[in-house]
């Protein structure tokens, strides 16, 4: 047998960053079995010699993917035509940036027979990432490919429920089989135990998201019936300070007292909506203070010229971030947004209205609306059941925390009626769907959404978009989904408990 003629590769591989490994250095002579080269059949003798990783797929990868794609593109070469693979990986390759070179590696060389993730539980639970399986099989052959349809699949029982028997027992094969059959149907199936979405492999694009296939409704994949724009193009969204050293620009009353820090160097700073309970914000929620002074500030004469000292004395000055600025100490002016969204989420979707001007942590993002945009419309769309579930299937929840992770190109890439087309009638609805909600404290999403002001504001933005009820309320079913099995997911520990937490 050569070493290109197996019929099957299994295998778990490391959940380790390319980036920490040193080995994935194109530049190193002692390396460049890694990299590319001139080809040719593998044998034990070449093996160690030869390139196994086209350089315009590595290129792509960067070091920002996790070690896992280097197995995919290692493994073809071991495989005959028609054989197949299959590995148990991360998910966060199937939406972020880097994954795009891995997915159209996938797309060139594999009939992409099945994507299976839970919504349930993790796989591993030692393991901080949240996984998929995938199988794959081989083909060089182009109509074969684009002929295949993917099975997208989600799992809505755990493992041990879907397969019962102890590994011993020899009903276990049985049950083993027949899951496989149901796993594999030729077109979508909807079950209490799963969910198999069935996608032509023609129709996969490299630099789309395939997570919503496997998670999100069939509203959410339509074309919406009316007209929507992404975020980004009627509001900008900027993250909030990194400062480089928080221990020296955040103030504790312990270094106000002791520096005797003047007010006018003190600004109100808001760290986190954590604790936030209402839908509009003043400076009276801004519970930290930030060290602020102004880079042509003189501050001869001044208290805080010692407390500047000080921090030298520590180092602070010498840090990456803080060496880059001119003075060091002096934090670049931070423009204010009308609205605020978190970058992290647990379980509360929320965008708080800013009524007055405050600064804020790097956890949260400042909105800045465009000048016909109206604060409290834009407060009604950034706080619905649609945008939340965008946030949701766009987002990124690759560790196994639970935590949804939001960068700024995501959260402007979100499709929302246009405020700058709406009529004034929608526009009022939208405003007093918003003034209605933000009258109260703000609880848990999943308890908000079958509230009569949470419903309202809701069904406002979905007839906005054309929905019928039913989508609606499938939008609603889609998000408790998601936000349910992020809570399952996180954290289980090794008898299968999860962690009660609040949030």
């Amino acid at each position: 047998m050569t070493w290109s003629q197996f019929d099957g590769i299994i295998g778990n591989p490391p959940y380790t960053r390319a980036e920490w490994i040193d080995r994935l250095d194109p530049t190193a002579e002692s390396q460049m079995h890694l990299f590319p080269g001139d080809g040719g059949d593998v044998n034990p003798a070449t093996i160690l010699h030869r390139p196994a990783v086209p350089h315009s797929v590595w290129s792509a990868l960067g070091g920002r993917s996790g070690l896992h794609a280097y197995f995919f593109l290692h493994s073809l070469q071991f495989l005959r035509e028609g054989g197949r693979l299959g590995f148990v990986v991360p998910n966060g390759w199937l939406d972020v940036d880097y994954g795009h070179g891995l997915k159209q590696f996938l797309l060139d060389n594999f009939r992409l027979v099945a994507v299976i993730e839970s919504a349930v539980e993790r796989w591993f639970t030692n393991a901080s990432v949240n996984t998929c399986v995938i199988i794959l099989e081989k083909t060089d052959d182009p109509a074969a490919r684009a002929a295949n349809r993917v099975r997208f699949t989600r799992l809505q029982q755990s493992l041990a429920d879907l397969l019962p028997y102890a590994p011993d027992d020899p009903r276990r094969v049985v049950a083993v089989e027949q899951l496989i059959g149901r796993l594999l149907p030729s077109a979508d199936r909807r079950t209490p135990s799963m969910t198999v979405r069935v996608i032509d492999q023609s129709l996969l694009q490299a630099e789309s998201r395939w997570g919503p296939l496997l998670r999100a409704p069939d509203v959410f994949l339509r074309q919406p019936k009316r007209p929507t724009a992404a975020l980004g193009e009627w509001a900008s969204i900027q993250r909030g300070y990194t400062t480089g050293a928080n221990p020296f620009f955040y103030l504790t009353p312990a270094n106000v007292d002791r520096w005797s820090i003047e007010p006018e160097f003190r600004r109100p700073l808001l760290k986190s909506l954590r604790r936030v309970a209402r839908l509009r914000l003043g400076r009276a929620q801004a519970n930290q203070e930030l060290l602020v002074i102004p880079a042509d500030r003189n501050l001869r004469g001044t208290s805080v010229i010692r407390y500047v000292a000080w921090g030298e004395e520590q180092g602070f000055h010498e840090r990456r971030t803080c060496a880059g600025r001119h003075p060091w100490y002096a934090l670049p002016q931070q423009e204010p947004g009308e609205l605020l969204l978190p970058k992290g989420v647990w379980m509360r979707h929320l965008s708080p209205l800013l009524e007055e001007a405050v600064l804020v942590d790097q956890q949260l993002y400042r909105v800045q609306l465009a000048e016909d945009v109206a604060p409290q419309v834009a407060a009604a769309l950034l706080n619905s059941a649609w945008f939340a579930l965008q946030c949701e299937l766009r987002g990124r929840v690759n560790l196994g925390e639970g935590v949804l992770w939001l960068a700024t190109y995501e959260l402007e890439a979100m499709q929302l009626p246009d405020p700058r087309m709406l009529d004034s009638r929608q526009q009022d609805r939208l405003k007093y769907a918003f003034q209605w909600l933000a009258d109260r404290p703000v609880a848990n999403t999943i308890e908000d959404l079958d509230k009569p002001d949470r419903r309202n504001l809701d069904d406002t933005v979905f007839d906005l978009l054309g929905l019928s009820p039913q989508e609606g309320e499938d939008v609603r079913v889609a998000l408790i989904d998601s936000l349910m099995g992020r809570r399952m997911r996180a954290r289980t520990d090794q008898q299968g408990k999860r962690p009660h937490r609040k949030g």
